[in-house]
């Protein structure tokens, strides 16, 4: 069915016609979007086309078992955020069906769906949206119809549907496997020092804390998770008899590892999408008084990516051994310490973000 042009005179458009480009408009994801999101949305213009009681989609999990995905209308009771179904492939139901009329396993399937949200009251319809998700709907239609016109947008409908779903679910899977490498990585590069090991994961730990005490946005949540994980990078281009060193480093060795972030910020400037990232890890030797590396910014010329790494750095690295000194106490050390910093190296906001994090108040 061709919508083209329609948008312009949505009042004197046909009902069907009117509804579907509402479809169209609620349906549409913004960029970037997470399955959450785009469940709700999707969840919202099925409603809204077919004057659904409620709609709960489901998504079929890479563990076999279908999953709560999204819903929306007029519910009786709450399904676990944990609830999932076990099922056979063979039961993947390859059309649309009312639950009433639908014979076997795809019945079974719906119907034990429908139960988990005790929708009873109302028929109930089975929407299969590619393999990857499916949609049940509850209409006052007590004889399980609704119009031809309807039912012939129901499986275009659906074939987008899963499509947005689809990709939805595949980037996200793409970006937990991106995180995974990123800590993988991260490990590998602390396993090079004996002192160093899970460093990259504890930082990026406090410098979550941190963030999120300061109602960053996710975005920056993301990029100083990564900046955390691979803070240490620049020290790949450290030789190992400088990092293993047991005397006092001589001025020229002292310059090369002052320069690691540098030079692991270099790198990280050269894949695309990660630019923030890298300015995050070149600048998290800056120093809040302007007397930091590499470029001496002070205060807010700091990225807050920078700032926030800074702390949740200090206090990983005074609370975990060294070869030359045992880890320091929490409280009466490594915290003390931050808190005395504040205004000098590191930027008093984000101490007392930390400090409240950590269940202290700042002095």
């Amino acid at each position: 069915m061709n919508v083209t042009g329609w948008r312009d005179e949505p009042a004197s458009l046909p009902p069907l016609a009117a509804r579907l480009v509402r479809w169209l408009e609620v349906a549409r994801p913004e960029a970037h979007a997470g399955s959450d999101e785009i469940a709700a949305q999707l969840s919202l213009a099925w409603r809204e086309l077919f004057d659904a009681r409620g709609v709960a989609l489901w998504a079929l999990a890479a563990s076999g078992r279908l999953e709560p995905l999204g819903r929306d209308g007029e519910f009786d009771g709450n399904i676990a955020p944990d609830a999932h179904i076990e099922f056979s492939q063979n039961a993947w139901p390859q059309h649309s069906f009312w639950v009433a009329h639908g014979q076997g396993a795809s019945r079974d399937l719906a119907t034990t769906l429908g139960l988990l949200s005790e929708m009873v009251a109302a028929p109930a319809l089975c929407v299969p949206m590619g393999e990857c998700a499916l949609a049940l709907l509850w209409l006052d239609t007590p004889d399980a119809r609704f119009d031809a016109p309807l039912q012939d947008a129901l499986e275009p409908l659906a074939a987008q549907s899963g499509a947005l779903i689809n990709n939805a679910l595949r980037v996200e899977n793409l970006g937990r496997s991106f995180h995974q490498l990123a800590r993988a990585m991260g490990a590998a590069i602390d396993g090079r020092e004996a002192h160093r090991e899970g460093y990259s994961n504890a930082v990026a730990y406090y410098a979550s804390l941190i963030g999120r005490e300061m109602n960053l946005s996710d975005a920056d949540l993301e990029r100083i998770e990564f900046a955390a994980l691979w803070n240490g990078l620049g020290r790949l281009s450290v030789p190992d008899a400088i990092l293993q060193k047991d005397a006092p480093l001589s001025p020229a060795e002292l310059e090369q590892v002052r320069g690691a972030a540098q030079w692991g910020a270099d790198k990280l400037m050269g894949v695309e999408g990660l630019e923030k990232v890298a300015s995050i890890v070149r600048h998290q030797n800056e120093h809040f008084d302007g007397s930091g590396a590499p470029d001496g910014l002070k205060e807010h010329a700091i990225p807050v990516g920078s700032r926030v790494l800074a702390v949740a750095a200090r206090f990983a690295a005074m609370t975990m051994a060294r070869a030359d000194r045992a880890p320091m106490s929490v409280v009466g050390g490594a915290m003390d310490s931050v808190a005395q910093s504040a205004g000098k190296a590191l930027d008093p906001e984000v101490v007392k973000a930390f400090l409240r994090a950590m269940g202290r108040t700042a002095q």
